[in-house]
């Protein structure tokens, strides 16, 4: 009774009445149309699961990232606490040991016998105590840059490698 034909480029098989030739090829057309729209929601599932592991990665990066960028400004915080520390005790002992000089001149001048005697003894004193202020201040500065590139070295290295996660993705 069945004889197979070719309908629309598909092999079918075409029964006795054309209207169930035509039943049997819109079935066929129907289970084509199910698998083309299953695969398509498939691949927009997917694609969809893609972006949307995507921004879930920029978020987890963008934490990362202001979590880094918080740690390297603690960490240059301690550093300049540490190194504004170091200067304070610098200024104290540098104090400290000038008021000792100063009461020891005072004490030298008061017991001077001469007026030329105490100019000496004056100037000694002015000359010495210029010295180790200029002394002093050498190394203050020297204490407070260590301590400027010490402090800014880990806030450096954050945009350093920001800086390169930003522009790796451009270069690529």
């Amino acid at each position: 009774m069945a004889t197979k034909k070719k309908i629309e480029g598909t092999e079918t098989e075409a029964l006795a009445n054309p209207f169930e030739a035509v039943m049997f090829a819109s079935k066929e057309q129907v289970e084509k149309t199910i698998t083309a729209s299953t695969e398509a929601l498939e691949k927009a599932f997917s694609m969809s699961k893609e972006r949307f592991d995507a921004v879930t990665k920029s978020v987890d990066d963008a934490a990362k990232l202001g979590k880094d960028q918080v740690e390297a400004y603690v960490t240059a915080g301690n550093v300049a606490t540490k190194g504004f520390e170091t200067i304070n005790a610098e200024v104290m002992a540098f104090t400290k040991t000038q008021v000792e000089d100063q009461i020891s001149a005072a004490k030298a001048m008061m017991g001077a016998k001469t007026l030329q005697e105490l100019i000496e003894l004056q100037n000694g004193y002015a000359k010495s105590a210029f010295e180790a202020y200029t002394a002093h201040t050498t190394k203050l500065s020297e204490v407070a840059t260590k301590v400027a590139q010490d402090a800014f070295a880990p806030i450096n290295a954050q945009v350093q490698a920001t800086v390169e996660k930003m522009v790796k993705p451009l270069a690529a």
